[in-house]
């Protein structure tokens, strides 16, 4: 994408800027007419964008003021149009003016230019009649603010009737002063409070090679400023621009257009895809509901069968069992009328019958056990003169 062209204002004319070769320019004198076509000559020459350029005003042509407000202050910019009022020379007409507020403990630091719209004014009209698009309108020292020093305090010198002193932090500007003669560079060191200094300095005839910025710290002298120029300008503050002036950067809107759709476009492709997600969820749920019944049918037929299979079991077991009845019926029988019985248990896994009572004579009774199976005498005692018996019986 191609760049636009620099255009500095001062008291004399204007100043056209290369905007990736500073030092190719072009002047046109304040009494010169038909600026519109010299403008397009140079943006031709410089292969720059066709219609849109860039405006800066020179540092002898602005108000500079520095100054502090608490930070309970409700309204920033009427207080700070307040302080213009007081302390601008502009009194015949209202000033184009732009203003920082950075937040510091306690209070906030403000910086503030402004410029008498007149003389700035009639170049503004004849640029935009004859077509051109302006981006912004900047103080001459935003020109050397770029990504160098985004993080450092550094100062910079401007040549002039007065030299200016600039001291920045970051891309913030804390203050401006004015010098009547150049300071040296020890001076300039505790002005701007840092060693890194730069400098742009003016020659007569042709300027010397740039100076490349030395690795070694701390800095013994100035840097050359036209480091800065070789890099873009970030331009964002003091906008000097009314807003009536500004005209629609239809690439923004152009990009802010295309994010918007994608956007709406994301969005509805996660509503659709929400959508189809809860319509999944929505069948398989009602997919669900239908199975239930059949479902509860299955485990209710699966509780009978259990049921049923417990009943078989048990039957299974008694039927494995002796019939209890036809064997006492045949054990009172066969037992010997002199023999009694005190207890009877069966073990249903070794099917093994086991009695135990008392009798005049063991061996009968051993005898006539034998009719109701393979009976064993275990032991016998003899208490109360009677004869006691265990006897196991295999019906």
């Amino acid at each position: 994408m191609k760049e636009p062209v620099e255009i500095i204002i001062s008291k004399h004319g204007i100043t056209l800027c290369h905007p990736t070769d500073y030092a190719k320019s072009a002047f046109i004198a304040r009494d010169e007419k038909g600026i519109g076509g010299s403008i397009g000559e140079f943006i031709k020459f410089a292969n720059a964008a066709a219609t849109k350029i860039t405006l800066f005003v020179a540092e002898e042509l602005l108000f500079f003021k520095a100054f502090e407000l608490p930070l309970d202050t409700s309204d920033l910019k009427e207080a700070v149009s307040y302080q213009l009022e007081l302390t601008t020379p502009f009194n015949d007409e209202t000033p184009w003016y732009n203003f920082e507020a950075v937040r510091a403990p306690g209070r906030y630091q403000i910086t503030l230019y402004a410029a008498q719209s007149g003389y700035i004014d009639v170049y503004i009209q004849e640029m935009i009649e004859a077509g051109f698009q302006l981006s912004g309108l900047y103080p001459e020292s935003q020109r050397f603010v770029c990504r160098l020093n985004r993080k450092n305090q550094w100062g910079l010198l401007l040549p002039g009737r007065f030299v200016k002193a600039y001291v920045f932090n970051g891309i913030n500007l804390e203050d401006r002063l004015l010098c009547s003669a150049e300071p040296s560079f020890q001076e300039a060191v505790e002005v701007c409070r840092t060693d890194k200094i730069y400098r742009l300095g003016q020659w007569e005839g042709e300027a010397p090679p740039v100076a490349p910025e030395p690795e070694a710290k701390p800095y013994f002298d100035y840097l050359d400023a036209r480091l800065l120029l070789e890099q873009r300008p970030l331009l964002k503050s003091y906008n000097l621009l009314p807003a009536s002036y500004q005209q629609p950067d239809y690439l923004k809107i152009i990009i802010g257009v295309l994010l918007v759709l994608n956007i709406v476009t994301f969005l509805a492709f996660g509503m659709v895809k929400t959508y189809k997600l809860w319509q999944y969820n929505h069948n398989i749920n009602k997919a669900i509901a239908d199975i239930m019944p059949k479902v509860h049918e299955l485990r209710n037929l699966e509780a009978r069968e259990e049921k049923i299979q417990k009943a078989i079991h048990e039957i299974e077991s008694n039927g494995k069992n002796i019939d209890l009845i036809s064997f006492l019926t045949k054990l009172t029988r066969t037992m010997p009328p002199t023999s009694y019985i005190d207890q009877l248990r069966f073990n249903p896994r070794t099917g093994i019958v086991e009695i135990m009572g008392y009798t005049e004579d063991v061996g009968a009774l051993t005898e006539k056990l034998q009719k109701t199976g393979a009976a064993s005498l275990k032991s016998t005692s003899r208490r109360r003169g009677k004869t006691y018996f265990n006897v196991e019986i295999t019906p």
